[in-house]
C-alpha cells in the first residue's frame, strides 16, 4: 500500500467536505461561489491522474503554506504515511482550518 487515502475513503472525505460548506454557505458564512467553485475543483481532480493530483497537492500546499514544494511533499508524505483514521483526522482538521480562513475572510468583506 502507498499511504494514499483509499478510493472510498476519499470519496467520504469530499462528501464530509462538499457538506461541512454547503452549511457553510446556508449559514451566511461563506459565499456561495466558494461551493461551487470547491465542486468543480472536485470534478477537475477526479479528471486527472493519480500522479498529477499528488503533484498539484504539494504545489497548494506549498502555496498555502509559503514552504518549498520539497518541504511541502515531506508535510504531504507524512499525513498520508499515517494509519487511516489518523490521516482523516487530519484531512478534516486541515480543511476546518480552511473553512475558518474563509469564514473570517468573508467577514472582512461584509
Amino acid at each position: 500500500m502507498d499511504g494514499s487515502p483509499a478510493p472510498d475513503s476519499m470519496e467520504a472525505f469530499e462528501v464530509w467536505l462538499l457538506r461541512r460548506v454547503a452549511q457553510a454557505v446556508e449559514s451566511g458564512d461563506v459565499p456561495a461561489e466558494l461551493l461551487a467553485n470547491l465542486q468543480a475543483a472536485v470534478e477537475a481532480e477526479r479528471a486527472v491522474s493519480q500522479e498529477a493530483g499528488h503533484a498539484a497537492a504539494i504545489r497548494q500546499i506549498a502555496d498555502i503554506a509559503g514552504v518549498p514544494e520539497d518541504q511541502a511533499a515531506g508535510t504531504l508524505a507524512a499525513i498520508e504515511a499515517q494509519p487511516r483514521v489518523t490521516r482523516e483526522l487530519l484531512m478534516r482538521r486541515i480543511a476546518e482550518a480552511w473553512l475558518e480562513g474563509q469564514r473570517t475572510a468573508q467577514r472582512r468583506f461584509q
